[in-house]
């Protein structure tokens, strides 16, 4: 079983509501970086496509402890990047998880200015041809090269997908795809702000 991975946007109202809110981090520094192959202004999708990491840059999001300091496990942000505690890389080194690499995100409390090197992006290497095009019902622009999947009746390949804990699909690049065993890691460890759709 696959699911897609998210972060846990229901947790949102009952956190406020509890008092037990955690940190939003509602602003950054994306649009200033200048990167090697990525047009200044659109860092923010250096995420989407393939590559190795290298010469990894300062990159700083912002959040007001004055809403909250409390850390979550997967961390909400404006950009809507898989951002996890450190202690969620080195779970997922430890229990064998491949195809991610970690580079540093500095969280800046724009109240104190004090940094928190917690937390670090998910960056997935894994771009496979995922969905079951027989099955599945899309759209396809041939003059962009481009895929428009239909919610709820899209499918992957089994057969594909079994060898890969964490991917993104290569015809349509947003979204996170992860494992049962990575569902269930972060169900034994109880981390927080992590939410999976099942994916049929």
């Amino acid at each position: 079983m696959f699911y897609k991975l998210t972060f846990d946007m229901d947790s949102i109202d009952e956190g406020i509501k509890n008092g037990t809110n955690t940190i939003y981090a509602e602003a950054d520094n994306l649009d200033e970086i200048e990167y090697e192959g990525v047009k200044k202004g659109f860092f923010h999708n250096v995420i989407l496509s393939p590559r190795t990491i290298r010469d990894w840059p300062e990159v700083i999001f912002y959040y007001s402890s004055k809403a909250s300091d409390l850390e979550s496990d997967y961390l909400l942000n404006i950009r809507s990047w898989p951002i996890v505690h450190a202690r969620v890389r080195e779970e997922f080194h430890r229990r064998g998880i491949r195809g991610v690499q970690y580079p540093a995100v500095k969280l800046v409390d724009v109240v104190t200015r004090r940094v928190n090197n917690d937390y670090v992006l998910l960056y997935v290497e894994n771009f496979i041809d995922a969905f079951d095009l027989e099955r599945s019902e899309y759209f396809y622009d041939e003059e962009y090269d481009f895929y428009t999947f239909l919610p709820g009746k899209t499918y992957l390949n089994e057969d594909v997908c079994s060898g890969y804990d964490i991917f993104r699909c290569s015809k349509s690049v947003a979204a996170v795809y992860v494992s049962g065993k990575i569902k269930e890691i972060v169900e034994e460890n109880r981390w927080t702000g992590f939410h999976f759709y099942e994916q049929q």
